[in-house]
Formats: structure tokens, C-alpha cells, sequence
């Protein structure tokens, strides 16, 4: 539920203005512990789902839609620490248009360890080659939460080129081996959080660790994108939401309100606007 929690972490200038030169901005602290360890237990529980419906166990695991797994995970769309700094980068029309949890356990011994460049993309497919734009518009940013500690490099960390949000191309080395100039992983603790920009190029790596790396990725985007995720919000869940909870569930007055919304279809702009907060 958006509060007063919230007022104390909109986005500053400062953050700001790392964001657009970078392309990202990690939130330290964003998890209290107490918090993490809840999540981590949740998704554990997951895991332990997919594991049950065939799941190789020790298997990566890709989960999309991962908001209706626990109701927990919703306290991560309007998580007072992160939210406010979404708000602040993409302004108040705005919805979850995605969610997923990744959890990479450690590499098996016998695995091939050779190394290959890593699989580097931005994200939302076909909006990248369709929509006429240079450089390509924003439309939409994610929220990594990381619930394992991937403090130091090799442990399944999120990659990334800064600056490469402002890039349609990317010049990738010929040999196959190499990852391409300015790319690093991004290395935080348990409890922190990455916004990401979808345009940034980035990528996933292999985690040769023994630590098993654990991660929940919130994305929003503007209400008149489509959603990239089937949505299966439980009603009951949908209808104890608060009403901005209920917009970034998708809620709205009628259609034609994604494009020209009214102040019902839009409750965080009037809460915005309420405390003085320009967006």
C-alpha cells in the first residue's frame, strides 16, 4: 500500500540523473531482511512446485506471471523503497505489465564451462524492430530484487553495458568468446535492487558458484502497453488491493482510459498530486 513510507525515498536528482547516463540504478537496502527472507522462502516454495511438475531438480527456473504465485509478491509492486523511484522515472499511467523469478543453482560438476559470450539482448522482442525511433523509446523498466547475495562476480550476476540504453545496435566481437566493450557484471548484496531501462543491454551469466542465485524481476510500463504476462491475479486478491494496487494489477475504468485515462482509472496521480509531487 502506498504511504508515507514512500515519501522518503522518491527518486532524487541525483539518481536521476545516474539512471539516464547509466541506464540502471541499484537501490542498496531495498530489502529489509526480514522481508528477503520471506521472499526467499516463497520462492523456495516455487522452486519446489516446478520441481513437482517435472522440473529436472538442480535446474534453472524461469518462472513468468510470478505475482500470482504468493501473495506475497505483490508487496513488491508498490514496495515503498523502489516504487517511488519508478514513479519518478515513467510518471503516474502506469502498470505491471511483467513479473518473473529466476532461480540458477550452481553449475554441476560435469558441466561445460567453456567460455562463450553471453546471450546479450534488450528487452520487448518485436516493439525493437517495429516502432520507428532512434534512439528506440524507453516505454517500460524493470525492478530486479535480489534475494541471493551476488556481491562478487560469478555467481549468476545480471550484466550489463552502461550507457547502452541509447544504443539500436550493439558491436559484438566476431570470436564468439569475447562479451562486448564496457560490459560488467553488476554486483550487489542480498536485499538490493537493479531499476533497469528494457533498452539496456544486458544478460544473464552462468553461475559457477555454490551458491544457488535467486532473483524477482517487477516490470512496469505505461497502461496502454500490452501486458507480457497472462495476468492470473486471483479476485479475491484483486479486490482487497488498495485502489492503486489495483491500477498496477491492470485495473481501469474502461479501454479507451489506457490512452486518455480519467482520475478513477488513475488513483496514483491524484495521490501524487495531493502531496505536491510532480510527475
Amino acid at each position: 500500500m502506498v504511504g508515507d513510507a514512500h515519501l522518503g525515498h522518491v527518486l532524487s536528482e541525483s539518481e536521476h540523473a545516474e539512471f539516464l547516463g547509466n541506464g540502471f540504478l541499484v537501490v542498496p537496502d531495498a530489502l529489509t531482511s526480514d522481508f528477503a527472507d520471506e521472499l526467499e522462502e516463497a520462492t523456495d516454495a516455487v522452486y519446489r512446485q516446478e520441481v513437482g511438475k517435472g522440473l529436472a531438480d538442480g535446474s534453472t527456473l524461469f518462472c513468468p506471471n510470478v505475482l500470482c504465485r504468493n501473495r506475497l509478491y505483490l508487496e513488491l509492486l508498490d514496495w515503498h523503497r523502489t516504487f517511488p523511484k519508478v514513479w519518478g522515472i515513467l510518471g503516474w499511467n502506469i502498470y505491471s505489465y511483467h513479473s518473473h523469478l529466476g532461480v540458477n543453482p550452481p553449475l554441476p560438476p560435469d558441466a561445460d564451462r567453456t567460455k562463450r559470450t553471453l546471450g546479450w539482448h534488450q528487452d520487448s522482442g518485436r516493439v525493437n524492430v517495429e516502432i520507428e525511433s532512434t534512439p528506440r523509446p524507453r516505454l517500460s523498466v524493470k525492478v530486479a530484487f535480489w534475494l541471493s547475495d551476488v556481491s562478487e562476480p560469478g555467481r549468476g550476476n545480471f550484466h550489463v553495458i552502461p550507457g547502452s540504453h541509447l544504443w539500436d545496435k550493439l558491436d559484438r566481437p566476431d570470436d564468439g568468446v569475447s562479451d562486448p566493450s564496457g560490459a560488467m557484471p553488476v554486483c550487489v548484496p542480498r536485499g538490493s535492487a537493479v531499476i533497469f531501462d528494457r533498452r539496456l543491454w544486458h544478460a544473464a551469466s552462468p553461475n559457477p558458484s555454490t551458491i544457488t542465485r535467486k532473483v524477482l524481476f517487477v516490470g512496469y510500463g505505461y497502461r496502454w502497453l500490452r501486458s507480457k504476462d497472462d495476468m492470473t491475479i486471483p479476485e479475491d486478491w484483486f479486490a482487497a488491493s488498495d485502489p492503486i494496487r489495483k491500477q498496477l494489477l491492470g485495473g481501469g475504468v474502461n479501454a479507451n482510459g489506457h490512452f486518455t485515462p480519467k482520475d478513477d482509472d488513475v488513483p496514483l496521480k491524484l495521490w501524487l498530486h495531493e502531496r505536491g509531487i510532480a510527475t
